[in-house]
């Protein structure tokens, strides 16, 4: 399970940083109006990938520290899994529960 879990935290920090890095500079786009539509586009498609690729590269290294530090690896797995999924959830509800202000 060690080596699972090492292999996500390698590939979701790939896809943390990719996405955080659009979502970011969509951001900063769109702060300083330099495009309108598109770039909303994109910042209002990557906010749940970026969490997820958040949660999935937090958790699996997380786990991965408090298995060096308690020695059980299971138990802070589930824990923070339980914790990350609680998130995820939450955010899907406050982004398809409520209806979006004006996007365009």
């Amino acid at each position: 399970m060690q080596k699972t879990l090492q292999s996500i935290a390698g590939v979701s920090f790939i896809f943390f940083v990719v996405l955080g890095g659009l979502h970011i500079s969509t951001s900063l786009l769109l702060a300083q109006d330099v495009i309108n539509v598109p770039t909303r586009l994109i910042w209002n498609a990557l906010d749940l990938p970026f969490l997820l690729a958040a949660l999935l590269y937090g958790t699996s290294k997380l786990s991965l520290t408090l298995e060096d530090i308690t020695g059980n690896l299971k138990i802070p797995f589930a824990l923070l899994s339980g914790a990350g999924l609680l998130i995820l959830i939450l955010a899907l509800y406050t982004n398809f529960g409520f209806p979006d202000a004006n996007l365009f």
